[in-house]
């Protein structure tokens, strides 16, 4: 797929976004092959079609946020992508863990409100999945 033919899915409904991923990994090439592997599952992903990825050349991080090591390397891939609707998106942005995502297009987005529902559904049980898992969680309503 090209620009163009995520423009005109745009024109059928779709989203059209960007996101950027990071991983970090002791070992360079673990880390280049952890993010190609990422980038391949969400290919495979129904419902979203990636059409660009720049990957950035993997950087040596020094003092890394773990006491395995005292270096590793991280890589970053910029992704260009549409998804069908915005469950697929909010699905991508929980499974994924992307830095960060800009929907490029278009401007407006209507649901409704069964599929908002959804995914405030699946919002929830990823929450209590996490904290079931001892991961942390919402156990006490905020101040």
């Amino acid at each position: 797929m090209h620009e163009e033919e995520a423009k005109d899915k745009v024109n059928d409904g779709w989203i059209r976004s960007r996101a950027f991923i990071e991983v970090m990994a002791i070992r360079e090439e673990a880390a280049e092959k952890a993010l190609r592997k990422h980038v391949e599952k969400i290919e495979e992903q129904n419902g979203i079609e990636v059409y660009k990825k720049e990957f950035d050349e993997p950087e040596e991080v020094e003092n890394p946020p773990t006491d395995k090591a005292s270096k590793a390397y991280s890589q970053i891939v910029e992704i260009e992508f549409v998804v069908s609707s915005v469950k697929n998106l909010i699905t991508f942005s929980m499974l994924y863990g992307p830095s960060s995502i800009e929907v490029i297009e278009p401007d407006e987005v209507h649901i409704k409100v069964d599929e908002l529902q959804d995914m405030a559904n699946s919002v929830a049980a990823l929450i209590h999945q996490y904290a079931s898992q001892g991961a942390g969680g919402i156990v006490t309503s905020p101040d």
